[in-house]
């Protein structure tokens, strides 16, 4: 599918915009988006996954997709990934995530 589709409609799911709200969806098209790299997909995955919305509340899960988002996202998403590890979200320290990767320019 298409990966911006998924996520916009992720979003209207989660946040019951123009449609029923239904976490359990909104997780499924986030996780379809995220198969294909898609950045947003990623960093919303992470939130229900650390907050169990729709999904079984999994911290390891939610740090490896907000690690993922972070390797290949914009400033929000380090920005989020950074807070979230301050947070004592996955092992790793909250500097590594606001640096953005090598090669890439704030």
């Amino acid at each position: 599918g298409d990966a911006d589709a998924q996520y916009l409609l992720g979003f209207l799911c989660e946040h019951g915009k123009g449609t029923k709200r239904d976490l359990g969806e909104a997780v499924r098209l986030y996780r379809a988006a995220a198969a294909q790299r898609d950045v947003r997909a990623l960093a919303r995955l992470g939130v229900c996954l650390e907050k169990g919305r729709g999904v079984a509340q999994s911290e390891a899960e939610a740090a490896a997709s907000y690690a993922a988002a972070s390797k290949l996202g914009g400033a929000e998403d380090f920005f989020e990934c950074g807070v979230n590890h301050l947070n004592r979200i996955g092992g790793r320290s909250a500097p590594e995530f606001y640096a953005p990767p090598a090669g890439r320019e704030r």
